[in-house]
């Protein structure tokens, strides 16, 4: 029996041991707490875009022929009238003189209608005053004013064909004319798409031969804001943007205009916004890709709360079927009505508020029974079985 004794208080001291090991050694809930404070809150809607020229110009060809001399390179910076490319006249030159020689040929036919038809207006009035007299027929009379009246008509057609050759001559000058590309403005060619000994072809669609920004001292970024942001987009909000040639400049732009015109690509609809911007220093340059972020509102001095305190629910409260509507508040994006919880001697207390905008850290507090230091708990510590330590659980999803 000693031996039992012996033997049985040892296990039963060890089993005793092992539960308050296992089920003893625990602890209350740890809450992390931040404090509510005043300060400024900015909301930016981000978007990416690409940096051009506020005005560029494609310079084309309206005639067919061949690249003789182009007196423009990349970067060259051009006037207003200069010349920037010559194409082969020789051709143009030859048209001219054969449009010259058809006008001259229509101007002699002209003459000789009149002449023509002069003389047919002689023999039709002798022939009227010889059938007065009887002395030729009505047939003969018939014939003569034909004669003249078809006289007339070809007067005037040679004339018409004057006005005709007159037209293809000012055709040919003008296509001689068009051989000389000149710049249409003041500005700074960034692409030259042809070289010399180049044939362009001007037929369904004039070839591009230059493309030439007016200033790049003004440039513009042309941003795709979605859909969902565009609301809270305006003329005249500040926006700023980096580009990754500089990382580590912000430049700095207004909103000038809002295209309406949606730009749908796979399923996602965006608005072309532009964004002029002072470019003195030249660093930009047209193409760059710009991270772009628009000042779509700002509160100063406002009471803020975290926002880690807005997505934190308690685990006690998510074991309930009744407040599993909080949860569901708190994922949904920006509320105007949201919750969050203090601690009230030592119990947590569940508080309303109404929000105003917010961004990436902190959001602005209307309306609600808070204060300007007071501690909002953001997330919590529960114990775990043992061996496991605690987990740290901002939404309450605590294991037991």
């Amino acid at each position: 029996m000693n031996k039992y004794i012996i033997v049985g208080v040892p296990c039963l001291i060890a089993i005793a041991a092992i539960s308050v090991y296992l089920f003893g050694n625990t602890e209350s809930v740890q809450y992390k707490t931040e404090k509510v404070d005043r300060g400024t809150i900015t909301k930016y809607v981000t978007a990416t875009g690409t940096i051009n020229p506020v005005r560029t110009v494609i310079i084309g060809s309206q005639v067919t022929g061949l690249i003789a001399k182009l007196y423009a390179d990349y970067n060259s910076e051009v006037k207003t009238g200069q010349i920037v490319a010559q194409i082969d006249p020789v051709p143009f030159e030859h048209q001219v003189k054969k449009a010259e020689a058809t006008l001259a040929t229509a101007i002699a036919s002209l003459e000789k209608a009149k002449v023509t038809s002069k003389n047919n207006r002689r023999n039709y009035h002798r022939s009227r005053k010889l059938f007065a007299k009887k002395v030729v027929s009505i047939e003969d009379l018939d014939s003569a004013r034909t004669a003249y009246e078809t006289g007339l008509a070809e007067v005037k057609l040679a004339e018409a064909q004057i006005l005709q050759a007159r037209a293809s001559l000012e055709i040919a000058k003008t296509d001689l004319k068009h051989t000389v590309i000149v710049s249409p403005l003041n500005g700074i060619v960034i692409s030259r798409n042809v070289d010399v000994g180049q044939t362009v072809v001007s037929s369904f669609q004039t070839p591009i031969l230059f493309n030439i920004a007016e200033d790049l001292v003004h440039m513009q970024v042309n941003t795709n804001v979605d859909e969902a942001d565009i609301g809270m987009v305006k003329i005249g909000q500040d926006a700023k943007f980096t580009v990754d040639a500089f990382p580590e400049d912000f430049f700095e732009g207004k909103v000038s205009e809002i295209r309406m015109a949606p730009i749908i690509f796979q399923n996602v609809v965006t608005y072309d916004t532009i964004i002029n911007v002072d470019n003195s220093s030249l660093k930009l340059k047209p193409g760059m890709t710009a991270n772009t972020s628009i000042l779509v509102a700002k509160s100063e001095h406002v009471l803020r709360i975290p926002n880690a305190a807005l997505r934190y629910t308690p685990s006690e409260v998510l074991k309930t079927e009744a407040d599993k509507k909080i949860l569901i508040d708190r994922k949904l994006a920006r509320k105007t009505i949201s919750h969050f919880w203090v601690l009230d001697s030592g119990k947590l207390k569940h508080v309303d508020l109404k929000l105003g905008i917010g961004d990436d850290s902190f959001t602005e507090i209307l309306e609600g029974d808070v204060k300007e230091g007071q501690e909002v708990v953001v997330s919590e510590t529960v114990p775990l079985t043992a061996g496991q330590g605690k987990q740290k659980v901002p939404w309450g999803r605590a294991r037991y």
